[in-house]
């Protein structure tokens, strides 16, 4: 099996007992708590978070989601700590000392701790809380990206006007809630519509719809988060003769795509062959995906190698 072929199957080498954990830029045992009850985090999901793709030993375009991180801050007005970049450099260097080269990490930075009642404190008067986790991979069926997977429309919607659309914050409690009913209804993944009836996103992921030679995917005006994946994909398109057009897309058009897929920092790139019972295209896993499929999992297998030198 090819190095790309190993990308794509997500199976993992080995599995440590525990995760690695890191509590305000120190190492600490995962079987002891280490966070404040007042912590906003915990109590009013005030904060947010980055998920990111370990291979060989790296993190794939970490200045990418530290970016995204730092834009998310300044709208909810939590001032990062300056050394946080750098902790989580050292964190991912001394997991791959310690033989971890394919994994996942978890960076959660929240408000802090602070007194009851809903109103922030100003800035400078909180620390915020930062917590990083790295571990292996989460276990990802074979079948999803020879099968493909299958998605249930949400029943609620995605507010494209609310003052946090497009930040990865804490508050995940309606992509749950979403999946869950997505599972009751033998489906793999639930996709929001925006409050104007437009495709929007998954639970976790974004989605491409391949519609005649293009490739459409929602704007970022239709409450979507800016998918570090979702860009790949976007640079990754014209070498492989593709045009992409981020456009509004009607749900109907759900059903006229030939192909679709939705990309994540964990799974990568995952076909999408049926959404409430309906195939999309031919309801296999189209040429064009299996194309981008590689072309991804090659990307982040040169791009880590490259880092680890």
């Amino acid at each position: 099996m090819s190095a790309v072929d190993s990308a794509l199957t997500r199976a993992p080498a080995a599995r440590p007992a525990l995760p690695m954990l890191w509590v305000n830029g120190h190492r600490v045992d995962t079987s002891t708590p280490h966070l404040s009850p007042l912590d906003r985090g915990f109590t009013l999901a005030d904060g947010l978070f980055e998920t990111m793709r370990i291979a060989n030993g790296v993190v794939f375009r970490l200045a990418q989601h530290l970016a995204r991180l730092a834009a998310g801050a300044r709208v909810l007005a939590i001032e990062l700590p300056p050394w946080l970049p750098d902790m989580v450099r050292d964190a991912v260097n001394e997991a791959r000392a310690a033989g971890l080269a394919e994994g996942s990490a978890r960076l959660t930075v929240s408000r802090g701790v602070g007194a009851p009642g809903l109103a922030p404190p100003p800035v400078g008067e909180t620390r915020p809380t930062v917590v990083l986790t790295i571990a292996q991979l989460p276990a990802i069926a074979p079948t999803t990206y020879t099968q493909g997977l299958t998605a249930h429309i949400a029943r609620g919607r995605r507010n494209e006007h609310s003052p946090t659309s497009g930040v990865k914050v804490l508050a995940y409690t309606d992509n749950v809630l979403a999946l869950a009913a997505a599972r009751a209804a033998d489906a793999d993944d639930a996709l929001w519509l925006d409050t104007a009836g437009h495709v929007a996103e998954a639970t976790a992921s974004n989605i491409f719809l391949r519609l005649g030679d293009t490739l459409v995917t929602p704007p970022l005006g239709c409450g979507v988060l800016p998918g570090i994946t979702r860009r790949a994909v976007i640079e990754l398109a014209p070498a492989l003769g593709l045009t992409v057009a981020e456009r509004v897309v009607e749900g109907a058009e759900l059903h006229d795509a030939t192909e679709a897929f939705l990309t994540s920092s964990l799974r990568g790139v995952a076909p999408l062959v049926r959404v409430d019972g309906r195939a999309i295209g031919s309801g296999t896993v189209g040429p064009v995906t299996q194309r981008i499929m590689h072309a991804y999992a090659a990307l982040v297998h040169r791009e880590c190698e490259e880092g680890a030198r």
